[in-house]
């Protein structure tokens, strides 16, 4: 009953095998492709015929025996007619071969006397053509014998055999029939074996794991047993297919290592048995020299190739090397670096001379400068040596190293773009280079060197040359190019082009889309945090600067000053303690700038002297380096209006005077109106503080046009005209609301309420708000008392006051009555 078990499914062919027994005499032919289940069906009907009293006469054809004379009849019966089988296999008389074949069914009839037979024969298109012959012989005389003949074949190999037949073509099994020997995961194996019988009964007798887990992964167990039945020519083709993802007949018989006519079949064959699992077999341990073959067929196709090469093991093959080195100097100028990455890490497997082992790191870490700036540290040391190594020591600030490599370095635009980075003014230009990519760089380094020293003429012809049209499409592959974006993007801020700067940033983000660029988007990120706060969009830099977990050196000043402005001075101390510049500040240029910015957080925090020794300290580095430019940072009325607060007024006044004049010098007008306000305040001169109004107003630098404001709101004020105050003073109230910035809302709307005004109030960005300020504005705008909130959030009444205190403050509103207005809620 064993084989009948392994027929479920096959009910209705059952069926039919059935009638025809119970009809004879009968001819039954069953058609099926490989593995489909013809060889069990007829055995279950050979059961069914033993049960009803048949007398079966079973035999098999085989390729193997196919030429041997009536071996196949000789199968069916040497049991009952041996002596007779025996002459019809050696007389070659014909008149005595026509008398034993009329014995035979003489015999076949007395049998069939006794008992009915049924003659199943399994795979009869194998058989050899004497043996067809005989059969057919036979079965043109079983009129009235109680005789069934049920035969099996591939589908359209019996040909007139098969004529008045009754004719059974097996199917895959259906679902219902899989859940019948699967008691779990049947619609899983279902579509893994696609119903074959022969990969259901193998997952059946499996033992190392349940059927829905080897549907997932196959066991090794499993993988020999289909591989075994699969044979290995079907499995060659089979890999073949995979690997190349084509029926293409020349290809696959490349590659599977077979001739025309037996990829041919192969691929009949495996278009029938395709299914996942035997998909998911077939793919796991492809051998190397099937990918290495198939690499070289697609290559003299001109296909694509590459994929099978990089899945190869390394042998030293000179081809395999020389295409990896090929294919990794194409990505890196296409602008894949993750591809050259590949390429190389793939030939460096390979037993490599020491030179070319060298060569190849050297190109690795240019192309992981990109995508993995620390491995690339690390392969670029290996190299021992280069630009990109320098220029990845002088990221890191490692400068002394950085130095040490340069002096084997013969280019001489590399230590100047380090140079300008970190140590300011370019003393002297070398020749303009020939070669476009490099002129290019060098008047990126030029427009940078300018812009510092506040040349604006210079710096801006360099940079109508520097900023080319596909700087921003190739600044994420292109090291150079990259330098390039940030030296360009610097100049480009200084001169309050901020729209031509973002456009810049946003597109060197857009090329790389959908790819890892880990360097290009942290110093991307610091330049638009620059550019956002030098706008004054407070709240855009605020955005940027919690985006940034691991920032660039060129973010951690904007990201500071954003704080500032948005009255966070305690998460601005956080970011500088975490850099650990709260103590000594390097000597580097980058770090400048944030020198400027914790004097600021200083002066926030009403530590004026301190607050003044940075500010100087900042001036004096600037200077030291030829860096004259205010627009780099305004020092010196920063530190200008800390001390004539102070008391030193002749210091201040110095300060102030000497800004003005380089501000008007490089001409930008958020530089000068910088200056004029400085001036004005501590000169107490109200025509300049007027006139900072007029520069700025124009300026797209409007945080500091509404300092301006500010500034000239409380001059008015002072001097008796408190309706020309008042208007002045709500314009600046608004421009801080606008921009975010609620230290200068706080201080405009106190000079407002002693000028005999009132705050007119907006409604404020609840984008100001901390994730937990946030939290609390809410639940105190739907009710919940300070006791409840400090509930949820497991902390003390105390600091549910103090996050209200700072909500009130950030949004301009004087109690809880306010905040729902205030956060968009309605009334």
């Amino acid at each position: 009953m064993r084989v009948r078990q392994a027929c479920v499914g096959r009910d209705a062919e059952l069926a039919v095998c059935r009638e025809a027994l119970s009809e004879a005499p009968a001819v039954v032919c069953v058609e099926a492709g490989p593995r489909m289940g013809r060889t069990t069906l007829l055995k279950a009907c050979a059961e069914v015929a033993a049960e009803l009293g048949f007398t079966v006469l079973a035999a098999q054809g085989s390729a193997v025996e196919r030429d041997f004379a009536y071996e196949l009849a000789a199968q069916l019966f040497e049991p009952v007619a041996g002596a007779v089988m025996d002459r019809i296999a050696s007389d070659d008389d014909p008149k005595a071969l026509q008398a034993a074949l009329r014995e035979l069914y003489r015999e076949v009839r007395e049998l069939a006397a006794r008992t009915p037979v049924l003659i199943a024969v399994d795979n009869l298109d194998l058989a050899d053509d004497d043996s067809l012959r005989l059969l057919d012989y036979l079965r043109r005389r079983l009129a009235d014998l109680p005789i069934v003949m049920i035969v099996t074949a591939l589908p359209g190999r019996l040909g007139e055999f098969a004529r008045d037949a009754r004719r059974i073509t097996l199917g895959r099994l259906d679902e219902r029939a899989v859940r019948a020997l699967v008691s779990e995961d049947a619609g899983l194996v279902h579509r893994a074996t696609g119903g074959h019988p022969w990969l259901v009964a193998e997952l059946l007798r499996c033992e190392s794991a349940s059927v829905g887990e080897l549907c997932r992964e196959p066991s090794p167990e499993l993988t020999s047993a289909i591989v075994a039945v699969l044979g290995p020519e079907l499995v060659a083709v089979g890999r073949a297919v995979e690997i190349l993802g084509t029926a293409d007949i020349g290809l696959v018989a490349s590659v599977a290592d077979v001739d025309h006519d037996t990829a041919s079949r192969g691929l009949v064959e495996y278009g029938t048995i395709g299914v996942p699992l035997v998909t998911a077999v077939l793919t796991t341990g492809i051998p190397s020299e099937m990918r290495l073959r198939a690499a070289r067929a697609l290559y003299r196709r001109r296909a694509e190739f590459v994929d099978h090469l990089l899945a190869t093991d390394p042998i030293g093959d000179e081809w395999t090397c020389r295409m990896l080195r090929e294919h990794a100097a194409t990505a890196m100028s296409d602008g894949d670096p993750e591809r050259a990455a590949e390429c190389l890490r793939r030939l460096l497997a390979e037993p490599l001379s020491d030179e070319d082992r060298w060569r190849a790191l050297a190109q690795l870490g240019e192309a992981e400068v990109h995508t993995d700036p620390a491995a690339a540290l690390e392969h670029l040391t290996q190299a021992g040596g280069g630009a990109t190594l320098a220029y990845e020591l002088a990221e890191r600030g490692q400068l002394v190293e950085a130095a040490r490599v340069l002096a084997d370095v013969d280019d001489d635009l590399v230590p100047l773009s380090i140079g300008v980075e970190h140590a300011g003014v370019v003393d002297e230009m070398p020749a303009l280079p020939e070669n476009p990519r490099r002129q290019r760089f060098w008047h990126a380094i030029a427009a940078a060197s300018h812009a510092l020293e506040g040349d604006r003429l210079r710096a801006a012809a360099a940079l109508k040359r520097a900023a080319g049209r596909n700087l921003a499409v190739t600044a994420g592959s292109d090291l150079v190019d990259r330098r390039v974006l940030m030296h360009v993007v610097t100049a480009l801020s200084m001169m309050d082009d901020f729209d031509e700067a973002e456009r810049l940033c946003d597109n060197a983000v857009t090329a790389v889309s959908g790819r890892v660029r880990p360097a290009l988007f942290r110093l991307v990120h610091g330049l638009r945090t620059e550019v956002a706060l030098r706008r004054g969009d407070l709240r855009e830099a605020r955005r940027l600067t919690l985006a940034q977990h691991d920032p660039h050196v060129t973010a951690l000043a904007p990201m500071i000053g954003a704080l500032i402005d948005v009255n966070e001075p305690q998460a601005a101390a956080v970011v500088l303690s975490a850099q650990g510049l709260d103590g000594e500040v390097p000597g580097s240029a980058r770090f400048d700038a944030v020198l400027f910015q914790r004097g600021r957080l200083r002066a926030a925090d009403g530590d004026k002297v301190r607050a003044v020794h940075d500010l100087l300290e900042c001036g004096r580095r600037l200077e030291q380096r030829g860096v004259l430019n205010p627009a780099v940072c305004p020092w010196r009325s920063t530190a200008a209006l800390l001390l004539a607060e102070l008391g030193d007024r002749g210091r201040a006044v110095a300060l102030v005077e000497r800004e003005l004049h380089l501000a008007r010098r490089w001409g930008s007008a958020s530089t000068v109106g910088v200056a004029l306000r400085g001036a004005g305040v501590v000169t107490g001169d109200a025509e300049l503080l007027a006139e900072a109004v007029d520069v700025l107003r124009e300026s797209p630098a409007r945080l500091e046009y509404g300092r301006a404001l500010a500034d000239r709101g409380q001059c008015l004020r002072e001097s008796g005209d408190e309706l020309s105050a008042r208007s002045v003073l709500r314009m600046a109230h608004d421009m801080a609301m606008r921009c975010g910035s609620v230290a200068l809302m706080e201080r405009a709307g106190r000079e407002l309420r002693q000028a005999g005004g009132r705050r007119r109030f907006a409604l404020t960005d609840p984008a100001l708000l901390t994730e937990r300020e946030s939290f609390v504005a809410r639940r105190a705008a739907a009710g919940r008392t300070n006791k409840e909130i400090a509930g949820e959030l497991y902390v003390t009444t105390r600091s549910v006051e103090f996050a209200l205190t700072s909500v009130y403050r950030k949004l301009g509103v004087s109690g809880r009555r306010e905040l729902r207005s205030a956060l968009g809620l309605g009334n």
